[in-house]
């Protein structure tokens, strides 16, 4: 199969919290991540082109105990139902530049490990 995707994703388990317009914050769990964006499962349903505000718990990279809450805007590409969960593509912007610089620490980190 060729891959695609422009920036290589590394499998995480992270939490994530998602905004709605009306106000409510949904959890979910984000799959993957890369340095551009993030796959997450959620319960409800995003809507493709629309930028939501964003919660990403990202744990450091020495201490992993350590969890950075980090602030973003995620503008969803795809939203696919499979079961009970929404898969959710999600483009990354809105980011302090220190914690992209974390995204991609963890993403060099993991591709070692493998």
């Amino acid at each position: 199969m060729i891959e695609l995707r422009r920036s290589p994703r590394v499998t995480v388990t992270w939490r994530s919290g998602v905004k709605l317009p009306d106000g409510r914050l949904i959890l979910a769990k984000i799959v993957n991540i890369s340095a551009e964006g993030v796959l997450l499962h959620t319960s409800e349903n995003l809507i493709p082109q629309r930028s939501y505000p964003m919660l990403i718990e990202i744990p450091g990279i020495f201490q992993e105990a350590e969890i950075y809450k980090v602030s973003c805007k995620g503008l969803v590409r795809h939203a696919i139902l499979s079961g009970e969960v929404y898969h959710v593509g999600i483009q990354l912007s809105e980011m302090s530049e220190l914690h992209a610089e974390l995204v991609v620490a963890w993403i060099s980190k993991t591709a070692h490990l493998s």
